[in-house]
């Protein structure tokens, strides 16, 4: 026989069986038990998260031969078949593949047909909000007038891009991250009947890297078990993720607290060589630092990690102040973002963090990102002032053109345009590989020709190190925005 995956083997059957989202649960059962069943529902949430289980499950308690029932029998012919996927009346459309009109008339053409084994033709349209514009309006019509015996479900994780007049004639269901605690608890009972041996710190591993997705959680457990056999430990799973485990996070924060780069560079070294990725050293850091700002603001509950770990990140927090925590997952978020776009990773997280070990000068106000040139040192007032207008114009004209020569572009700050039609763009210490990006051939002829179109003026693009600085011009670091990005606004400012 064919093998299974594990999270389609202990997907829930029942409603009794979900995990996590007792409030949707409840709301379904109760519109069965008081007969008050919506023609159209729209499940909005994380994936993972059990909307097409609770859809199915949902489908089996209106069509299930003892219904419609707030427990499905799950035995029956045909809760037997939308187990299986054959019903006929349950009809499931991924909106990711089938987003045209072409597909949504179909459905208009045959939802007026009476069901053929049950009381309800359920349709179940995964990630609706892949739906053209076009495809949309003609399945407004159906959710207008709904023939009786039909129901549709919706499910999308993307609720934001679902036009208002879909989402005004469903009832609408939000589907939460399910809590670590749940997710372990789930991921021991199969480990159990599964009999699998997972250390325990391996288990919180497994379940904080699914980030509230049930699905994930039990897929990475399948994957574990296909690289660790049925034993399996923490340190195979650090190896399998290729993540930075608890020893190197903690090691790591204590070198940057003892301003001691030495270790800090020979534990980076250690980690790599062990067989993680820089980016996910990047990443595992930034985590790792959020969880410490989280401890020193009183909010460590907020984290969901077991009571030990969580010990441990209280106590390390009170060798940093608030000010410091900042300053670190500020530069680096920066650093992962220049990472993604630099030949040598690991150099510009080196960088980066030795960076952090120099004393900070307080600088004054800035202004907001992407406010073009500040100020000239020389050269004509009127052609700075005129590509100062035109700035925010020209560093889109050139993403469309070349990534990379926007990314150092945007990197940069402008500080003067000469005499001689030189466009001065200054970069931070330790920042050189944007300044000799940006002065490759292509990106600075691409540059060179976009401010030409915009502004009539031909410029000479050359970069300088250290010229922000020295000029008192410094940028605002794109890290606030990044660190605001990855926190969900968490980030206390």
């Amino acid at each position: 026989m064919n093998y299974i995956s594990l999270y389609r083997k202990w997907r829930s059957q029942d409603f009794s069986e979900i995990i996590g989202q007792a409030h949707i649960v409840q709301t379904l059962q109760n519109a069965i038990t008081q007969k008050r069943i919506s023609h159209a529902y729209l499940f909005c949430g994380p994936r993972g998260t059990g909307k097409t289980s609770i859809a199915r499950i949902f489908a089996k308690a209106l069509n299930c031969e003892a219904g419609p029932t707030p427990d499905p029998c799950g035995k029956c012919a045909n809760c037997t078949k939308v187990r299986d996927g054959h019903a006929v009346d349950v009809i499931e459309i991924d909106a990711a593949s089938n987003r045209g009109i072409d597909e949504i008339r179909d459905l208009r053409e045959k939802v007026r047909y009476a069901p053929v084994e049950g009381r309800y033709k359920i349709y179940i349209i995964d990630e609706v909000h892949m739906l053209t514009n076009e495809a949309f309006n003609a399945l407004l019509k159906t959710l207008e007038e709904p023939p009786a015996q039909v129901v549709f479900i919706l499910a999308t994780t993307e609720s934001g891009k679902v036009p208002l007049t879909i989402s005004s004639r469903c009832q609408r269901l939000d589907f939460a991250r399910i809590p670590l605690s749940q997710v372990k608890g789930r991921l021991k009972e199969i480990c159990k009947e599964e009999k699998f041996e997972v250390e325990e710190k391996a288990l919180d591993l497994i379940a904080r890297s699914g980030e509230g997705s049930m699905r994930d959680s039990i897929s990475l457990l399948d994957q574990a078990v296909s690289f660790a056999g049925n034993m399996i430990s923490f340190d195979k799973l650090v190896i399998l993720l290729g993540c930075a485990d608890e020893e190197l996070l903690f090691s790591l924060a204590e070198a940057l607290a003892a301003g001691d780069g030495a270790k800090l560079l020979d534990l980076l070294r250690k980690g790599i060589d062990e067989g993680r990725s820089a980016s996910q050293v990047a990443k595992d850091l930034i985590h790792h630092f959020r969880d410490l700002l989280f401890a020193k603001v009183g909010a460590g509950a907020a984290l969901e990690l077991t009571a030990e770990y969580l010990a441990k990140v209280q106590e390390q927090s009170q060798k940093f102040d608030f000010a410091r925590i900042r300053d670190i997952l500020r530069a680096l978020s920066r650093a992962e973002l220049d990472m993604k776009w630099h030949p040598q990773a690991r150099l510009v997280l080196e960088v980066a963090l030795l960076e952090l070990l120099e004393k900070t000068e307080v600088a004054e106000p800035v202004p907001p990102r992407r406010d073009g040139p500040v100020r000239s040192t020389s050269g004509d007032e009127s052609k700075l002032s005129k590509i100062k207008t035109n700035w925010n114009k020209i560093l889109d004209e050139v993403k469309k053109k070349s990534l990379y020569g926007y990314v150092s572009l945007h990197e940069g700050q402008l500080l003067d345009l000469t005499d001689k039609g030189q466009l001065i763009i200054g970069f931070r210490k330790g920042y050189a590989f944007h300044k000799d990006r940006l002065e490759e051939e292509k990106n600075r002829s691409i540059i060179e020709q976009v401010v030409n179109d915009l502004t009539g003026e031909k410029v000479k693009v050359a970069g300088v190190v250290e010229g922000v600085a020295a000029a008192s011009t410094v940028k605002p670091a794109i890290s606030v925005d990044v660190v605001k990005e990855l926190f969900e606004g968490e980030l206390v400012q």
